[in-house]
């Protein structure tokens, strides 16, 4: 683990989990990934970035979540029923053919 992060890296850590805060749950890493990617030139590894974020967040008493999948797009399958079908409920993984039912 690296301990002398720069000052714009830290900075950058921080303005990204207050946003995220402000929008509701911080997810870590979801957001240390964009933080990662705006600054490729320093060459900090996710993991760094990932432990530099739940500090700052657990600072501000954000509530987080640990979700490597999410990129904060709407997935199918979320909640919302857009053409009336019930099956958008059910996440994609969990969807099965009648026959197998």
């Amino acid at each position: 683990m690296r301990y002398n992060f720069s000052t714009r890296l830290r900075d950058d850590v921080n303005s990204a989990v207050q946003t995220a805060f402000h929008k509701g749950i911080v997810n870590i890493a979801a957001v240390a990934e964009q933080v990662r990617v705006r600054n490729l030139v320093e060459n900090v590894a996710l993991e760094d970035i990932e432990y530099l974020v739940l500090r700052a967040a657990q600072l501000l008493g954000a509530p987080i979540e640990f979700d490597a999948r999410s990129n904060g797009l709407a997935l199918p399958g979320n909640g919302f029923v857009a053409d009336g079908g019930e099956d958008a409920m059910i996440p994609p993984d969990l969807r099965q053919h009648a026959s197998m039912q």
